[in-house]
C-alpha cells in the first residue's frame, strides 16, 4: 500500500503521520497474507480491520450526515421583488443555482439573483409579487457545484410547486 493512495485525513497537525502509519500497516497485513499458514489469511488483518471501525464509530459522531430541508417560503410588503426560503441549516454560500434552477409560477415570475445567507435562500424576481397564490418550486442542477447544500456536502432535494406565505397586500 502506498501513502499516496490513501485518502488525506484532513487538516490534521498530524495528518500526513496518520496516512504513513495506516498505509505500513496495511502493507503489512498485504504481505502477511501472502503467506499460506493459516489458509493465506493474515492473523493481523481481523485486529487492523477493528481498529479502523472503531475509528469510523468514534468519529462518525463527528460527521453531519443531516440532508437540509425546506421549513419556510415566504414573500414580504418590505421587499415585493424577493421570495424568501429557509431552510432547517446554514447552507454553503458558493454553491449558487442557476436562476433557472428555480420557477415561480401562479404569478409567472424569473428568478434574477440566487443569494444565500446562512439558512435563507433569496430569490429576486423580475418583478414584483402582488397579493394573492405563489407558488414556486426548485429542481436541483446536474452539476454537483451548483445544488444548494450545506456545508458538509449534504444536498437539499428538489421541490416541486409549493405554496409560498404571500403577505404582500
Amino acid at each position: 500500500m502506498r501513502v499516496e493512495n490513501l485518502p488525506s485525513p484532513g487538516l490534521l497537525s498530524n495528518g500526513i503521520r496518520i496516512r504513513i502509519e495506516a498505509a505500513k500497516a496495511i502493507s503489512a497485513v498485504e504481505i502477511n497474507a501472502g503467506i499460506p499458514a493459516n489458509a493465506g489469511k493474515s492473523s493481523t488483518a481481523k485486529p487492523l480491520s477493528d481498529f479502523f471501525t472503531a475509528c469510523a464509530a468514534a468519529l462518525a459522531g463527528f460527521l453531519d450526515v443531516i440532508v437540509p430541508t425546506i421549513a419556510g417560503r415566504a414573500a414580504t410588503p418590505s421587499n415585493p421583488s424577493r421570495i424568501i426560503l429557509t431552510y432547517s441549516e446554514g447552507l454553503h454560500k458558493k454553491n449558487l443555482p442557476d436562476v433557472t434552477d428555480f420557477a415561480v409560477t401562479t404569478q409567472a415570475r424569473t428568478v434574477t439573483k440566487v443569494t444565500i445567507d446562512g439558512p435563507f435562500v433569496y430569490l429576486d424576481l423580475n418583478a414584483p409579487l402582488v397579493a394573492g397564490a405563489v407558488n414556486v418550486a426548485y429542481t436541483q442542477s446536474a452539476t454537483v457545484s451548483k445544488r444548494l447544500q450545506d456545508e458538509s456536502g449534504n444536498q437539499a432535494a428538489s421541490f416541486t410547486a409549493t405554496a409560498v406565505t404571500n403577505t404582500i397586500v
